[in-house]
Formats: structure tokens, C-alpha cells, sequence
């Protein structure tokens, strides 16, 4: 799924290459990816995108400020330029046609599609954007926000972090990197964490997610779609590899669809976390 520093380097690349294009007319290929009746997709038609934001995990095109198509790429969904001749496979769930005759599609490949386009008058209509917690790289973000926030309900980290009505924009494989970066277990209940492990994992996500940032838009050069995406991650997908830092073995759990990778002496006390549906659950 793409978080934060992948959503921000396809901001800064639709913003270079989108923008103050008339576009001919908008289409869903697939019914069910378009959530919203009202402002009509004929709306788009002869008008042009004015800026591109990112408000956690969704990607707020604007055409005026009372016109916004807002895209959540969900697991497998992905965002591609190509001339409007190319044939529209069965994974196009949607498109832009601008008169120049490229396209802006959104691409979902495999059998479970869950990308949803919304275009409304207000971000702030789509439910999740209204719902969004704090962004991780902005001056709300603090050790104090982490507390109060922390105090409020009995949680594992993990959890907590990727939470997007608390933090905007972290999914499971950053979650593993800061936690790694703040020697955190990513099962710590907040409401344990002390004054001290909270400055450390507000220092680490931001460090992180620059990080992160810096090394998809190398990867990209310009293209919204970069290869092997986690390939500067220091743990995440390395199970059994040795650890950056202490060189044990980095250890995975596995529930469902959700991975969490961690080291077990740099992060649980040389302990190695049952994996167990118990804990993933509450």
C-alpha cells in the first residue's frame, strides 16, 4: 500500500505534470470505484487541475476550490500517464483524458480492487479526509501531541500509529521502520510508554518519513511510479536477514494480510513475540 513518502513524491510529480492541463472529459471504468453522484464527473470537462495536496493517504486533485477529485489508492492502486490511444486494460478503474491525448489512469491490478475516487465540492466530504489525525511532518506533531493522544485509549503501538484518525498517512512496513528506529516493540502499550520512548518516536517518524521521502523521489526520477519501492527499507520484508544494528536475525509475525517485521533484541528484550492472533485483534 503507498504511505506517506510514496503519496508525497506522486503529489510533487502530478503537480509538474498534471496541472493547468484542459481536460477532455472524466470516465469510472469500474462502477463501484467512483463513490460519489454529485458534482457529476461532465463537471471536469474543459477545466484544468490547480494544485495537487495529500491529506493522509488520499491525493486531493483541485480544480476550483468548490471542485476536488480525492483518490485513495488503497493496497494495489497506482497512478500512470500514457497516451489516450493506449488501450484501457481491465485493471483501469478510472481516467482522466486531457485534450493534449494523454491520460491520467488509476491502475488496480490483481482480483480484490478497492481504489475509490470521490469528486465533491469539499475534501472535507469524503469521510476519512474529515476524520484524518494529525500529519507526522507537521508542527502539531510532538512528543506532548503523542501523549495526550497515547493517554486516551489502551492500544498497542503499532496499531496506534497506522491509526489514520490519529496519524495521517503510516502504514504497516514505515510503522516497522520507526518503531525499529525508536526501539519500540510494536506491541508496547502506549499508555506505557515514558516521556523519554515518546521524544524518541516522535524523532524517529519524522526522520524516517524524510528519509523515506528522499529515497522514493530518487528511485522515481520524475515518474510516478518508482520500482522495488521498499528497497532502502532497513527491516521491513527482511525476515531472517541480520539486523542493521545488532545483527540477530530480524524476526516477522503474520496474521491475515498484515506483516510486522522487528528485532528481537534491539526491540523486545531479546524476546521473540508469539505470533498469535490475540494481540493483532485487540
Amino acid at each position: 500500500m503507498p504511505e506517506l513518502p510514496d503519496l508525497e513524491v506522486m503529489r510533487e510529480v502530478l503537480a509538474e505534470r498534471v496541472l493547468d492541463r484542459p481536460m477532455l472529459s472524466a470516465r469510472a471504468c469500474r462502477p463501484d470505484i467512483l463513490k460519489t453522484v454529485a458534482p457529476p464527473l461532465d463537471a471536469l470537462s474543459g477545466t484544468a487541475f490547480r494544485a495537487v495536496g495529500r491529506i493522509g493517504k488520499h491525493l486531493i486533485l483541485t480544480v476550483r476550490d468548490d471542485l476536488h477529485v480525492v483518490v485513495h489508492l488503497m493496497v494495489a492502486g497506482r497512478l500512470v500517464l500514457t497516451g489516450s490511444h493506449t488501450k484501457v486494460t481491465k485493471a483501469t478503474g478510472f481516467l482522466v483524458s486531457f485534450v493534449d491525448g494523454e491520460d491520467l489512469r488509476l491502475v488496480e491490478n490483481g482480483s480484490i480492487k478497492r481504489a475509490n475516487v470521490h469528486l465533491v465540492a469539499d475534501p472535507a466530504d469524503v469521510d476519512r479526509v474529515a476524520r484524518a489525525g494529525v500529519e507526522p511532518l507537521s508542527d502539531q506533531f510532538t512528543a506532548e501531541f503523542l501523549a495526550q493522544r497515547f493517554a486516551e485509549e489502551r492500544r498497542q503501538v503499532k496499531k496506534a500509529i497506522t491509526d489514520p484518525s490519529w496519524i495521517g498517512g503510516i502504514g504497516t512496513a514505515y510503522a516497522d521502520e520507526i518503531l525499529f528506529a525508536a526501539k519500540l516493540s510494536p506491541i508496547r502499550y502506549t499508555n506505557t510508554l515514558k516521556k523519554d520512548e515518546l521524544e524518541r518516536l516522535c524523532v524517529a517518524t519524522r526522520e524516517v518519513l524524510r528519509a523515506g521521502i528522499e529515497a522514493t523521489r530518487a528511485r522515481s526520477k520524475g515518474s510516478l511510479v518508482s520500482d522495488d519501492a521498499r528497497a532502502a527499507m532497513r527491516i521491513y520484508g527482511r525476515a531472517g536477514e541480520p539486523c542493521p544494528v545488532c545483527g540477530d536475525p530480524i524476526a516477522e509475525i503474520r496474521f491475515a494480510e498484515t506483516r510486522t517485521f522487528y528485532c528481537p533484541h534491539c526491540q523486545a528484550g531479546d524476546k521473540t513475540i508469539a505470533d498469535r492472533r490475540s494481540w493483532l485483534r485487540r
